[in-house]
């Protein structure tokens, strides 16, 4: 035969029938009495429609507050992303924004290097010619330059290569 209890809103109990009744332990009820979750009436005693009650609010956000399982799987989710960062990271998929701009402004600084000393090492050789062979020539030497920012490889990002660049500038 079955025991049936009935509960009302003075029904008090310990914190082992509390925690049967919503499913932890005795010391994760004290745990939630100290967090401020769970009450304690008088004596020890908890009423167990008020607990049970505080004990949905925090597990479902009905109080105002996130939930813990709420918060539990943001807190998961954020850990996937890094994760996700990381393993793109280490496929070379990703790169730091640091690592891009300190490789970036060097090939920048580099091509501007070469674009500025075009004249000086073209001028002879463009002396005497027409404006169309001046054209192709200067073409030519252009796209040569330009054509050294299409070499893109994912080891320019290397933190290791970066390192030692930064540490040779010092």
């Amino acid at each position: 035969m079955e025991h049936v209890i009935k509960i009302t809103r003075s029904t008090k109990t310990n914190a082992e029938g509390l925690a049967a009744c919503i499913g932890v332990s005795r010391q994760r009820v004290q745990q939630l009495v100290q967090e401020g979750v769970l009450t304690r009436v008088d004596n020890g005693k908890y009423s167990i429609a008020d607990n049970i009650q505080r004990f949905i609010n925090y597990k479902t956000g009905g109080d105002g507050a996130v939930s813990y399982d709420e918060e539990r799987a943001l807190h998961e989710q954020t850990k996937r992303r890094m994760s996700e960062i990381t393993l793109a990271k280490i496929e070379r998929r990703m790169h730091d924004a640091n690592d891009v701009e300190l490789v970036m402004t060097d090939m920048l600084a580099n091509l501007r290097t070469q674009l500025l000393g075009m004249p000086s090492t073209l001028s002879g050789e463009l002396a005497g010619k027409t404006q169309e062979e001046i054209y192709v020539i200067m073409t030519k030497a252009m796209e040569s330059k330009l054509s050294e920012l299409v070499d893109y490889s994912p080891s320019l990002f290397d933190n290791e290569e970066l390192e030692e660049d930064d540490n040779e500038d010092r």
